[in-house]
């Protein structure tokens, strides 16, 4: 049973309200994985993603790894839901790559586990990431750049605007993909064969014949 994806733009939770309650509806077991930040924002994580669930969710329970030193891949099958946020992307792939974490991931989603990643952790979903090099200092100076592949064929563009918009055509032309803009207060739901706008905001997919505007409740054109 292949799980759910799910993808947001990278927005605070209130943002994303309509992604998080579908995502959380029935989890209990969530495993945050916080190391794309660093310094005082990586020791605050944890809080902040209870802080957020508290209200709402209250029966959920987390657990924050904040590198992946000292754990095996095994113990993703203990979990529902791995919560992946932003910060930087570089910092976030190699860390993954490091430790050996990309196919587990993989083979937790294929085997029913659910994900979410916002912002850095939604271009980790793509095929690539070098999209993040309009916005991350690649100071890890990574070469390889190959994502978690979740979304064949296209690459993900959080916090979209239209300021965005000329960074996602021309990455779209240069990599010969296509390109889905998610705005902060909007995020994508994949599940079944299916992508479908979860949001108050549509969705951008621009690729070589222009770019088709999906809106809230909608699915995205096959990729």
């Amino acid at each position: 049973m292949l799980g759910t994806i799910y993808l947001g733009g990278g927005g605070s939770p209130d943002d994303e309200l309509p992604v998080w309650t579908d995502m959380l509806q029935g989890a209990r077991r969530i495993l945050y994985w916080p190391f794309a930040l660093s310094g005082d924002m990586l020791e605050g994580a944890d809080a902040w993603l209870r802080g957020n669930l508290t209200g709402r969710w209250p029966s959920a329970h987390v657990s924050t790894w904040t590198t992946l030193n000292g754990h095996s891949t095994e113990e993703l099958a203990d979990f529902d839901i791995l919560f992946i946020g932003g910060g930087n992307t570089f910092d976030l792939l190699e860390h993954v790559m490091l430790h050996g974490f990309a196919e587990p991931v993989r083979r937790f989603i294929a085997s029913g586990g659910s994900f979410y990643g916002g912002s850095a952790g939604a271009i980790l979903a793509s095929d690539d990431i070098g999209i993040a090099e309009a916005y991350d200092d690649n100071k890890t100076g990574l070469t390889i750049l190959e994502g978690l592949g979740l979304t064949p064929g296209a690459t993900v563009l959080p916090h979209y605007g239209p300021d965005e918009e000329a960074t996602g055509r021309r990455w779209s032309q240069k990599q010969g993909i296509t390109v889905l803009g998610i705005p902060e207060r909007s995020g994508l739901k994949i599940s079944g064969g299916q992508a479908r706008v979860l949001g108050r905001e549509p969705i951008h997919v621009i690729g070589a014949a222009g770019t088709t505007i999906v809106r809230p409740g909608e699915l995205l054109p096959a990729m």
